[in-house]
């Protein structure tokens, strides 16, 4: 008997939105009803303006290197072309950033994941984690952070520059981990543990309590992402953010059944609240999975592939388009699987904030929910490799 894939994909779906809607409610004046007309407050032209900008000039952190990999520095806002949708568009400012003499730096975050790892995994990103640090001069170059996905939540410590004080909030933090409740039984050589931490295997036997963890899994990972990223939309600057790991299951196993119209209603909702949410917090997400024998990233077929730079509509969602991989490469982050070792793997990363470019432009207000728009940065200079988001959602 097949395990039935609306129960999983609405679950996910009305994880997000109960919880947007409660944060709505708990934002009302004492969280009663009043009884009092509510008093119009009228805005001038000037403050109508400020507002439209807030909420529709879309801001581009764009790296620009070269084959090497090295920051290419000195390039003007007329060595630069913004495509929507493959038409040009018109920049409003531009900038050239330097991260260390920024008036906001970027932040680093480097998350650790327990809902998608294994403790053995978990001990190892921990330990490729520390060696960096320690490798690391005594003040960084850019305030960091040491995060957690555990227990449904992105947990952070506070930000620093001083190496000594993150190795310290990297033990305390990190000594409390442990992997996801469902799988916390499971042993590791049955084909139910094959299937649960290493995903690109397929179990030969039906399992409700296998698809039950990966669709915990899948819920958690994407719940918690989207509300780290809205609270991260009234912080000023840039963040990059570091996921060590594959990340949560694509939820394409065979078992499961098609996904019918509410289903992939509901995926595309959480696409669009994910993608926006990361973009107006200006989140840079990073993957940085090392190589193991034992630990892989989740195969996609080429179906999977063409959602890669992100879904017009809701007819064309499916569980994969909410990956962690996905999401990354939409927010312009780099992807680096089967990276040597995960100390190399985070200066990669880091190092994007030292020199990039911001541009600006303003979007028109969509027609609908969801009006989905692909974005291209070229650059005028032979051998450039531009980096940026992908994909925005337009808001109404």
């Amino acid at each position: 008997m097949s395990w039935p894939r609306c129960a999983r994909a609405l679950s996910a779906c009305f994880a997000l939105l109960l919880a947007s809607n409660h944060a709505a409610l708990c934002g009302q004046s004492g969280g009663t009803q009043s009884n009092q007309t509510p008093r119009l407050i009228p805005r001038t032209h000037d403050e109508r303006e400020a507002r439209f900008r807030a909420q529709h000039r879309i801001v581009l952190n764009v790296e620009v290197t070269d084959a090497a990999g090295n920051p290419i520095t000195g390039l003007k806002a007329e060595d630069f072309m913004l495509m929507q949708d493959r038409q040009p568009r018109s920049v409003v400012s531009f900038r050239a950033m330097n991260g260390e003499t920024a008036p906001v730096p970027p932040q680093v975050m480097l998350l650790l994941d327990a809902v998608n790892n294994s403790s053995r995994d978990l001990a190892n990103d921990r330990k490729g984690v520390e060696t960096f640090l320690r490798q690391s001069p005594a003040t960084l170059a850019y305030p960091a952070s040491i995060a957690v996905l555990s227990d449904g939540e992105i947990k952070s410590g506070p930000l620093t520059r001083d190496r000594n004080v993150l190795l310290g909030e990297l033990e305390d933090l990190s000594g409390r981990l442990h992997p996801i409740a469902c799988a916390s039984d499971v042993n590791p050589n049955d084909r139910t543990m094959r299937a649960v931490w290493m995903p690109g295997t397929v179990s030969g036997v039906d399992s409700s309590k296998e698809l039950n963890c990966l669709n915990q899994r899948f819920v958690t990972s994407i719940s918690a992402l989207t509300r780290f990223a809205k609270l991260q939309i009234d912080i000023p600057g840039r963040v990059i953010l570091i996921w060590l790991g594959s990340g949560w299951p694509l939820l394409n196993n065979k078992e499961f059944r098609p996904d019918d119209a509410t289903v992939k209603a509901g995926f595309f909702e959480n696409l669009v609240q994910v993608s926006t949410a990361l973009r107006e917090a200006q989140v840079t997400l990073d993957v940085l999975l090392p190589s193991s024998l034992f630990r892989t990233a989740e195969s996609r077929n080429e179906h999977d592939d063409a959602f890669f730079n992100g879904v017009p509509n809701q007819e064309e969602v499916t569980a994969a388009s909410l990956g962690l991989q996905a999401v990354a490469h939409q927010s312009g982050g780099q992807v680096l699987m089967g990276a040597k070792n995960i100390s190399a793997g985070i200066a990669a990363c880091m190092a994007d904030a030292k020199s990039y470019y911001e541009l600006t432009f303003d979007s028109a207000p969509a027609a609908q929910f969801g009006e989905y728009h692909s974005l291209q940065v070229k650059v005028e200079k032979p051998g450039a490799i531009v980096r940026t988001n992908t994909v925005y959602y337009a808001e109404q």
